[in-house]
């Protein structure tokens, strides 16, 4: 997706003073190459913190005690975004925003007060990156198995100091286990191994499973009955005060177990004990009314969500038809492309001749693989909202039909008490014999506890939970995986042979389940990362890996991830940290260097400039750099964004000046 960096700004405390703006190219590698304490290593927290993370890191000091607001100006496909977020002061973080969009937008000379709020951006960019709104793992009650968020893609773009070459932590941000989990929980989703359909079936399943267990129950205790057997027992208390039997009054927030042991004593009782009183007479008559009034409201609520239901099952079943078009489609004219990759010698890989001009019949279906290949995205942002709204009124009408059914059954229930036997009602007799229905329905209950209603609703939903079942195969998400994880072992196996690294050929091995890489040794072992030597390997793994989930992602097009990677310093590991000055030159710091070391640096941006150049849609790749153009300045795709050295710094030296 085109989600480019286009500036970075900030906005001075001293008001008397322009915004600082670092601007970037949208394709291709940026460098920003400096000395030490020049604010290098603070552009991916500023980046981080305006993309709503939950604390500000970035460094204390010269940058937050100038800067009132940090910015971040973003490229999207047709149009521009600005996202600010205040400087915290003594918190951990602030949630006050400002957001602008527009199709070219003018960057404010300054912000005066926030115009929307931390939750409001996530909301805004998590349908931005089309991400599913359906928990991960419904049937879990953590936070690690929430809804996959842009915040866990985050991991995937940065690589700041403190990570590019750790042996015990490849991503950004997996250094707290809360977000290592939960990373861990969605990687079948980031894989394309699991969408958001196959979300939406499995938060079905949960709910109907919910339902399922709930009947079970009602069906094995009543004391935790259904809707309808509550407005039952609402019904025999009503009766009850009516005979002068209770002055129990139970309401809709009473404890069910309460009511049900209230009617227990009332059985204990005997038609002498009843004390008729008028009050209560009439209470039944109010009651009554009372109760169609709500049968009224609830039947027109229910009909009204049948209706959205009916409008969304069709809509539904229309984006399904015309998805199954486009796969079709696309499947018929994937072949396409692999002969347009193959013709590049204008040989023929059909028939082995050779031709002059290209094929413009083949480059006309490549165009209309585009073609779909852009309907298809749109419909998917669609499907993500929808599933969302058509789940949440499924279960508005299970709840509303369980309501009205309830309801339905006291007013029969008070309607035929009080027709039946009318002048007989309030006689002893009546009141004996209304004590011994009630005991009978009381031991019936504790007995069986069951429902014909009930028993044939836990059919139905078992038969529809196997039909979900059914269509989740675990089979299918295993091979996804499987295939995602393959491509990108494989790029990330190709790609390391360009790097400094001391076994180029032994393949490489991504585990999920921890996050790291194993490395198969020629003598058949699988080392873990933090089993191998040497900062320069680590680095490299962290490289090579890094590009290889960004192609991933940018080629086979599942989840919407940025097409932007962050390095902080990957040459750090070849500059010895103890001879870096603050201030020094670029000839002092390219002279601390080993001839053979900058070598190995230089592979790094010859790895970059190739990534670029074969990449097959764009990639903004931002470093940050203690090495100079006598390193990276001979490769092609690589743009100096500028050079903090002297008094050319991230923060201007007049801000440092009038710092109050």
């Amino acid at each position: 997706m085109k989600f480019a960096i286009n500036s970075l700004i900030l906005w001075p405390r001293n008001k008397e003073f322009r915004y600082r703006q670092v601007k970037f190219a949208s394709n291709g590698v940026n460098i920003i190459t400096g000395a030490s304490r020049t604010g290098k290593s603070a552009i991916i927290p500023i980046i981080d913190y305006c993309l709503g993370s939950g604390e500000c890191t970035i460094p204390v000091g010269i940058i937050r005690d100038t800067c009132s607001w940090f910015g971040v100006l973003f490229d999207l496909k047709d149009e521009q975004m600005l996202i600010c977020r205040k400087e915290p002061g003594q918190q951990k973080s602030t949630g006050k925003m400002y957001l602008s969009r527009g199709d070219f937008l003018e960057i404010p000379s300054e912000i005066d007060e926030e115009n929307i709020t931390v939750d409001q951006v996530k909301n805004i960019l998590n349908e931005l990156f089309s991400l599913s709104f359906i928990d991960a793992d419904p049937t879990s009650s953590n936070n690690f198995s929430a809804r996959p968020s842009y915040r866990d893609l985050m991991a995937f773009i940065f690589q700041p100091q403190n990570v590019i070459a750790n042996n015990r932590v490849l991503f950004y941000n997996i250094e707290k286990m809360e977000h290592k989990s939960k990373l861990i929980n969605i990687f079948p989703y980031v894989l394309g191994a699991v969408n958001a359909e196959t979300l939406a079936a499995m938060q079905e399943r949960d709910r109907l499973t919910k339902e399922r267990d709930k009947l079970a129950r009602d069906i094995n205790n009543i004391k935790n009955v259904s809707e309808s057997w509550r407005q039952e027992v609402l019904t025999w208390l009503s009766v009850s005060r009516e005979l002068g039997l209770t002055t129990f009054n139970p309401d809709s927030t009473t404890n069910f177990g309460l009511q049900v042991d209230e009617l227990k004593k009332i059985i204990s009782k005997n038609e002498n004990d009843s004390s008729l009183i008028a009050s209560n007479v009439t209470d039944t008559s109010d009651e009554l009314l009372k109760l169609r009034a709500e049968e009224r409201e609830l039947s027109i609520e229910l009909s009204a969500a049948r209706k959205r239901h009916e409008a969304m099952k069709e809509l539904d079943d229309s984006k399904k038809r015309y998805d199954e078009s486009l796969q079709i489609q696309r499947n018929r004219l994937d072949i396409s492309s692999w002969l347009r990759s193959l013709s590049g010698d204008m040989i023929c890989p059909i028939c082995g001749k050779t031709h002059d001009e290209p094929n413009q019949a083949l480059d006309e279906l490549c165009d209309a693989v585009a073609e779909i290949e852009k309907q298809a995205g749109i419909v998917q942002g669609m499907s993500i909202s929808f599933d969302r709204e058509f789940n949440i009124v499924k279960a508005e009408i299970y709840k509303l039909t369980e309501k009205l059914t309830g309801v339905r059954r006291r007013i029969n229930e008070e309607s035929a008490k009080s027709q039946q036997n009318a002048n007989t009602k309030y006689t002893l007799a009546s009141v004996s014999r209304f004590l011994g229905r009630m005991e009978f329905a009381i031991q019936t209950y504790e007995r069986i506890g069951t429902d014909g209603d009930l028993e044939e609703r836990l059919s139905k939903l078992n038969d529809r939970i196997s039909e979900l079942n059914k269509s989740m195969s675990d089979n299918v998400r295993v091979a996804k995986e499987k295939a995602a994880l393959s491509f990108i072992q494989q790029e990330a196996s190709t790609i390391i042979k360009q790097l400094d690294v001391e076994n180029p050929d032994d393949p490489i091995e991504f585990d999920k389940t921890n996050l790291t890489i194993k490395v198969r040794t020629a003598d058949g072992r699988d080392n873990y990362l933090w089993e191998i030597g040497s900062a320069s390997n680590w680095l490299s793994y962290h490289i090579s890996i890094s590009l290889a989930f960004q192609k991933f992602f940018q080629e086979r097009k599942g989840v919407s991830v940025p097409n932007i990677l962050v390095f902080d310093q990957p040459s750090q590991v070849y500059f010895p940290q103890k001879g870096i000055q603050e201030g020094s030159t670029a000839e002092e710091d390219s002279g601390l260097i080993q001839d053979e070391d900058k070598a190995a640096v230089k592979k790094i941006f010859a790895t970059l400039s190739t990534y670029i150049e074969k990449a097959k849609s764009e990639l903004q790749i931002i470093v940050m750099e203690h090495a100079d153009e006598d390193i990276w300045g001979e490769f092609d795709n690589i743009t100096l964004v500028e050079r903090w050295r002297g008094s050319n710094k991230l923060i201007p030296v007049e801000w440092i000046s009038k710092i109050d």
